[in-house]
């Protein structure tokens, strides 16, 4: 027998067999509709990580436990878990922190301690109790997904229920396997993205495309007080804020994860401060650097600056520096998955995710 021989096993023969019949099936696809082939074809068990950091909560923790413990895991969501009916009764996350900031202000501080001491369980019944929704099995059906459902139906669900993840849950078990996020499935497409057939409009701009939010964009300065930002972020369940100077140019963006730092420094109880003197404590404007891009940029350069630079979304801005609009993840898989044939390239004034801005956020204790 030759010396240079390999031993393959049969399972993985198999595998390779079907990864094969796959791979030469897309190329008898039309190219404009290959990635939405590519998300029907694949399971949301297919994008998860081989290994990856899980955070399960119980409904009895503190809320400030809870916060401290998503900071110190640099993730903006967990599982909550319902000990006594053995349930998932859904996720607590940035939005949460939010909302609880807001309260404990208008209320002027009188709650703080309440706010740091209740539980993850009393805050969930007081927003039920102020919802006028009556649960007393706190047994809520959340948005869930199980490891063979198709990526194209983890896509669908998102978009639909305008959230930015859902837990993955083993059926057999009940087992909390991991979140999908637009951001994963996009990582796992970018694996494969150059076997794959390339769509006609992969190298055409943004200006061709008009994919992305131009009109009625929200934006705030540097003196605008981190109390009207957090009011922002509730009122227009949006994740990110550009933040312009006196001549109206991008100086900085705000995000929804940015407000963990108040939890991770104890500063959570001056929210009168202007946003300038938060932003000098989180980013260094000496290394940091925005993300942007323009509307002559390509599709696939942008697909490109979304894995590689770790961005949830990238500021359009003209040779001024001037914001020209927001190009969203969202924005991204919504036009990924829908019908290329159907898409309007004329319609220079609306957006194909027709939203109120650049990213979707969950409501709280997102179900």
């Amino acid at each position: 027998m030759s010396l240079n021989c390999v031993v393959i096993e049969p399972s993985a023969l198999l595998e390779f067999r079907s990864k094969r019949v796959r791979h030469d099936s897309y190329h008898r696809i039309n190219s404009d509709e290959i990635y939405q082939s590519f998300f029907k074809t694949h399971t949301c068990y297919d994008c998860m990580p081989k290994s990856g950091k899980v955070l399960l909560l119980d409904a009895r923790l503190s809320i400030r436990k809870a916060f401290f413990a998503l900071v110190f895991n640099s993730v903006r969501a967990a599982l909550v878990w319902h000990s006594s009916t053995s349930l998932n009764i859904g996720l607590i996350t940035i939005s949460d922190f939010i909302n609880m900031l807001i309260a404990a202000y208008d209320e002027k501080w009188n709650s703080v301690e309440t706010l740091e001491s209740s539980s993850i369980l009393e805050w969930k019944q007081d927003l039920l109790k102020k919802s006028g929704i009556n649960n007393e099995s706190n047994n809520p059906e959340i948005i869930q997904l199980g490891p063979e459902d198709s990526l194209y139906t983890a896509i669908s669900r998102l978009i639909k229920y305008k959230i930015h993840r859902i837990p993955v849950i083993d059926p057999l078990t009940h087992n909390f396997l991991f979140l999908i996020t637009h951001k994963r499935i996009l990582k796992f497409l970018y694996l494969y993205i150059y076997d794959l057939p390339q769509p006609n409009f992969i190298h055409q701009t943004l200006e061709e495309l008009k994919i992305g939010t131009y009109d009625n964009l929200i934006v705030i300065d540097l003196q605008t007080k981190l109390i009207e930002v957090l009011r922002t972020f509730q009122s227009l369940r949006i994740s990110a804020l550009p933040v312009v100077d006196s001549e109206k140019r991008l100086r900085d963006v705000y995000s929804k994860f940015d407000i963990m730092h108040l939890a991770a420094t104890h500063t959570y109880t001056n929210l009168d401060v202007p946003l300038c003197d938060i932003l000098d404590l989180i980013h260094d404007h000496n290394t940091h650097q925005l993300v942007t891009c323009k509307m002559t940029d390509q599709l696939f350069e942008l697909m490109d600056k979304f894995v590689t630079r770790e961005v949830h979304r990238l500021i359009i801005v003209d040779d001024n520096q001037h914001i020209v609009g927001i190009f969203s993840m969202s924005d991204l898989m919504r036009f990924l998955v829908s019908t290329f044939e159907n898409f309007s390239r004329t319609n220079s004034n609306t957006s194909t995710s027709n939203s109120i801005g650049p990213v979707f956020e969950g409501e709280p204790m997102d179900t």
